[in-house]
């Protein structure tokens, strides 16, 4: 076994038992933030003393307050928090009373009018409040689901087929009934020119007395007798 070939193999052996090594060499995840136990009730308190108990007394935060914030606010914590959560929470509330909590710099906080805002974030501020949801908003149909809804719609002519065949029923209902009613009116017609028969006349049937009644082809059995009574 030549020199050069004993290197290579101890060369190969050396990569083959540094790769495992490599592949197994744990990822670290990123460390979460640390949440804390926290309860506040706050109810009309001055909106300075209470940011500065949850700022400066609760996250030991810099703080720098506004003279021009007066004002109360009602705020109320009692749970597992992490200090962004807490400061955008507290920021929310503190924001129903026209007042703004500011991220200044790094661990440094402003408590100021919310007229204030636009300045400050021109100034690399960040409002704090919590994130607001997601407007619901319908979503978009993709080009496919809109074809296949097209090529789903009835065809034109359909519809226009249907519209003809309506059409055509009250028409041919129309002349069924001017056919009916020209019927009618031709019998009436035809009634009213029938000739009406003679009036019936009574006549005097009574026999003249004058006039003999002849009796020769009567027969005399079927003759009834008449009595006279006298007087």
């Amino acid at each position: 076994m030549t020199p050069r070939l004993v290197i290579a193999l101890l060369i190969g052996l050396v990569l083959s038992d540094a790769a495992p090594a490599r592949a197994a060499a744990p990822v670290l995840p990123q460390a979460a933030e640390p949440l804390q136990f926290y309860v506040f009730s706050f109810t009309d308190t001055p909106a300075p003393e209470a940011a500065q108990d949850v700022v400066v007394g609760a996250l030991a935060r810099d703080l720098t307050v506004d003279p021009a914030v007066d004002g109360p606010v009602t705020f109320r914590a009692d749970g597992w928090y992490g200090d962004e959560a807490l400061l955008q929470d507290f920021g929310t509330a503190l924001l129903d009373q026209d007042i703004a909590l500011m991220r200044t710099g790094p661990g440094a906080y402003a408590v100021v009018p919310a007229a204030n805002v636009p300045m400050l974030m021109a100034r690399g501020g960040t409002l704090m409040r919590l994130p607001e949801p997601a407007t619901a908003r319908a979503p978009s149909r993709p080009a496919a689901a809109e074809s296949v809804s097209a090529l789903a719609r009835p065809n034109w002519w359909e519809g226009a087929l249907a519209g003809l065949s309506l059409f055509f029923a009250g028409a041919l209902a129309g002349a069924a009934a001017l056919f009916a009613g020209q019927a009618v009116h031709r019998r009436a017609q035809a009634r009213a020119a029938r000739p009406s028969p003679p009036p019936l006349r009574l006549t005097d049937q009574r026999l003249s007395l004058a006039s003999p009644i002849d009796t020769s082809d009567v027969d005399p059995d079927l003759v009834i007798p008449t009595f006279e009574t006298r007087r």
